[in-house]
């Protein structure tokens, strides 16, 4: 198993999926606060996010990321983050 990365590479995915600045993401921005944020490049961050950290994200997981915030503690929880 990879050791756990950090918030940084996080972000960089979310900043490059969503096609925003990496200086505006924050754990407290949710998907409404985000224009370029849709289903559409929800299922593309999804896919990253696996690709990336090499793990496979339950249903129930991909509908509770709704905020920054939130894939960050799903990520956690996987190990494949490290801790804040």
């Amino acid at each position: 198993m990879t050791s756990p990365q950090s918030l940084d590479a996080l972000f960089c995915v979310i900043s490059e999926t969503l096609r925003i600045p990496r200086d505006k993401i924050a754990p407290e921005i949710a998907i409404h606060q985000i224009d370029t944020w849709n289903s559409l490049t929800h299922i593309e961050l999804v896919v990253t996010i696996e690709e990336r950290f090499k793990i496979q994200l339950s249903e129930d997981e991909i509908v509770d990321m709704t905020s920054v915030g939130e894939i960050q503690r799903i990520l956690t929880e996987h190990g494949v983050l490290a801790s804040q």
